[in-house]
């Protein structure tokens, strides 16, 4: 069993000893990823991490939100898989079914090549979606590295995002990331031009290294209509200095499920960052020898969340509101 929870004595002892004291009653995870059975072509699976998987259903969110925080009220916001060789509509439709806006909370993937305003409107509006999911693969550039912001998220969708006050979930492209002009350009503009629009960066504009988010938030200060979800982020350097940096009501805790259960490790190295896992992956270097013992990426990403916090001196309060109370207002819960 490669998801790494409480259910492996190794994690419960890691839960227990360093987590088990830091973490409140009630944890929200804003970034989260569901699909039921028809949304991965046959034939073919999602590598979570280096493992074959064909789905990751509502099932298995309960499941793995229960064995990593033992005895904490568990929520999530909930998106599919945005790929375009996936079942889109089966997806979407998931994840408004399954969703009820009380414990788990559904946004909507967009794809801006195949989706029609009036449709997604009208989806939006009698599905319940609280927000969007873009992905840059939609674009569908020979080079991703050349994707902007705005082919993303046409004006179109965000005219309709602005209107009904939605929440999007932006993963920034482009191989500089947040230290890209580009990218740096067209935030500010996304937040000044649909100021009723709430734009998440992702991964806090995929700034997993200390270089690819020192000074690169500074454009960003007075824009009320942007929040950080922490997914994947699990140096301690990049997070304290978020922390220090950005409204501390503005940053959300997030995983990234289900490649957050999967055991390995976001390491920074001369200025870069890769994975290390168990296994293979093209994001990877994998331990080929055996040499090492695995948590979660989900379990590293605490503990440099709770090393964090400890250096910048943040207390209670903040904690609250990281792993719930900032969410929950998103929300307009």
């Amino acid at each position: 069993m490669w998801r790494e929870t409480t259910k492996h004595e190794r994690n419960k002892r890691v839960f227990e000893e360093e987590l088990d004291m830091f973490l409140p009653e009630k944890v929200l995870d804003f970034h989260v990823h569901v699909a039921g059975e028809g949304v991965v072509p046959d034939g073919t699976d999602y590598l979570c991490a280096g493992h074959p998987i064909s789905k990751y259903d509502m099932d298995d969110l309960r499941q793995d939100m229960t064995e990593l925080y033992p005895r904490r009220d568990t929520y999530a916001v909930c998106f599919g898989l945005p790929h375009k060789a996936y079942n889109q509509k089966v997806n979407d439709v998931y994840v408004a079914e399954h969703c009820d806006g009380k414990r788990f909370f559904p946004f909507r993937l967009f794809d801006p090549e195949n989706d029609q305003p009036a449709n997604v409107r009208k989806e939006i509006e009698e599905m319940g979606f609280l927000g969007l999911k873009p992905y840059l693969n939609y674009v569908r550039k020979e080079d991703p590295n050349d994707v902007e912001i705005r082919e993303m998220l046409p004006d179109w969708i965000m005219e309709i995002a602005n209107d009904l006050e939605l929440i999007v979930m932006l993963h920034i492209p482009r191989k500089q990331r947040l230290a890209d002009p580009l990218n740096q350009k067209q935030v500010v503009e996304l937040c000044e031009r649909y100021p009723k629009a709430k734009i998440v960066l992702a991964h806090v504009g995929r700034a997993y290294f200390v270089k690819g988010v020192v000074g690169y938030l500074d454009n960003f200060k007075g824009l009320q209509n942007l929040w950080y979800d922490l997914a994947m982020v699990s140096n301690p350097d990049v997070l304290e200095y978020v922390f220090r940096t950005v409204p501390q009501e503005k940053i959300l805790y997030a995983t990234d499920l289900p490649i957050a259960v999967a055991p390995g490790k976001s390491v920074e190295i001369n200025d870069q960052y890769t994975y290390v896992t168990p296994v293979p992956w093209k994001l990877s270097i994998s331990d080929e020898h055996k040499k090492l013992v695995f948590t979660s990426f989900l379990y590293e990403e605490l503990r440099g969340i709770k090393q964090a916090v400890s250096r910048a001196g943040l207390g209670d309060d903040f904690v609250q509101g990281l792993f719930f109370g900032n969410g929950m207002r998103l929300l307009g819960r």
